[in-house]
C-alpha cells in the first residue's frame, strides 16, 4: 500500500472517530476495561508461574552412588544431562562429618564402619523436566538410588498443569467475551453510518475500500484502550508491590520491569487484534447491498 493511500485512509478513520465521538469514546472505554481485565489475569498467571519456577529452583535431587563406583565419571555423566544446573559431590566422609556436627556427637563412625554412601546433590534449571531426568539418573552406571521428594514434585507438576489449563481457559473465555462486547460496541458506530456505507457501495466502492477506514478506526480504538490500560495497570502493579513489601515482604512477586515487559508486548497486540477484528465482523452485514 502506498504511503499516500495509507494517509488517506488514516485521515478518513480520524474523521470518522471525531464525527462519532460518543461512540468512539464508548468503544475505547470498553476496550480499555476489557484489556485491563485481561492484564489482571496475565499478572496473576505470570506470578503463579514465577512461584512454581522458584519452587523448582530450590528443589534438589540426591543421587546415591554404589560402593566402588567412580564419582568423577558419574559426575561427568550427570553434568551432560539436560536440566542439570549444577552439582555438588559429597563423599561418605563429608556426610559423616556433617552428621556428627548436627548431632553433636564426635567420632560417630570409624572409617571402616561408615555406612553412608557417596552422594551427588543436583540443582535443576528452571525448565528442567523432573521425572524424565530422574529416570535418566536412575539408569546411569554407578547410581544406587535417586531421591527427589516425589510427593512434592508431583504436587508441583499438578499445580503447574492446573494453572496452565485454568489460565488458558480463562484467557480464551474472556477474550471471546471481550471480542463480543467490542463487536457490538463498534457495530453501533457502523450502524450510525450505514447510509454512508450503502451510498459508497452503490457508487462502486470495493469492500476493502470501505473496510480499511473502519479497520483503522478499530485499530486506533484498540491502541488507545491498550495505552490507557497499560498506564493504569503498570501504576497499579507498582502500588501493589509497594503494599506487599510493607505487608508481607516474604512474598516474591515478579518485578515491575518483568511485568511491564509482558504488558508492553501483549496488550497493544490484543488491542490491535480486537479493534481490527471487531470492525471487520461489525461491517460484514452492512456490506451486503
Amino acid at each position: 500500500m502506498k504511503v499516500r493511500t495509507l494517509w488517506y485512509f488514516s485521515r478518513e478513520a480520524g474523521v470518522g472517530l471525531g464525527r462519532n465521538g460518543l461512540m468512539s469514546f464508548a468503544a475505547t472505554a470498553t476496550v480499555t476495561l476489557s484489556l485491563m481485565l485481561l492484564s489482571c489475569f496475565y499478572i496473576v498467571i505470570a506470578n503463579c508461574n514465577h512461584f512454581v519456577n522458584m519452587a523448582k529452583g530450590v528443589l534438589e535431587i540426591r543421587v546415591y552412588l554404589k560402593d566402588g563406583s567412580d564419582p568423577v565419571a558419574v559426575q561427568q555423566r550427570i553434568a551432560e544431562l539436560t536440566g542439570v544446573k549444577r552439582l555438588r559431590y559429597v563423599s561418605k566422609n563429608d556426610g559423616a562429618k556433617w552428621l556428627e556436627k548436627n548431632l553433636g556427637v564426635a567420632d560417630l563412625f570409624t572409617e571402616n564402619e561408615n555406612p553412608l554412601p557417596d552422594m551427588v546433590n543436583i540443582k535443576l534449571t528452571d525448565d528442567a523436566k523432573v521425572k524424565p531426568l530422574v529416570q535418566q539418573l536412575t539408569a546411569l552406571e554407578g547410581v544406587a538410588e535417586v531421591e527427589y521428594g516425589k510427593t512434592f514434585v508431583e504436587s508441583m507438576l499438578i499445580v503447574t498443569r492446573v494453572i496452565g489449563v485454568i489460565g488458558f481457559g480463562l484467557v480464551l473465555i474472556i477474550g471471546l467475551v471481550v471480542l463480543y462486547i467490542i463487536v457490538n460496541t463498534i457495530r453501533l458506530t457502523v450502524l450510525a453510518r450505514r447510509k454512508e456505507i450503502e451510498i459508497m457501495k452503490l457508487v462502486g466502492a470495493t469492500d476493502w475500500f470501505i473496510r480499511l477506514p473502519f479497520m483503522l478506526e478499530g485499530i486506533f480504538i484498540g491502541l488507545g484502550g491498550a495505552f490507557i490500560s497499560i498506564v493504569v495497570m503498570s501504576k497499579g502493579y507498582h502500588l501493589l508491590l509497594a503494599y506487599i513489601k510493607q505487608l508481607a515482604p516474604f512474598i516474591p512477586l515478579l518485578s515491575e520491569r518483568l511485568i511491564n515487559q509482558g504488558l508492553y508486548l501483549i496488550i497493544p497486540a490484543l488491542g490491535v487484534c480486537f479493534g481490527a477484528l471487531g470492525s471487520l465482523l461489525s461491517l460484514k452485514r452492512f456490506l451486503r447491498v
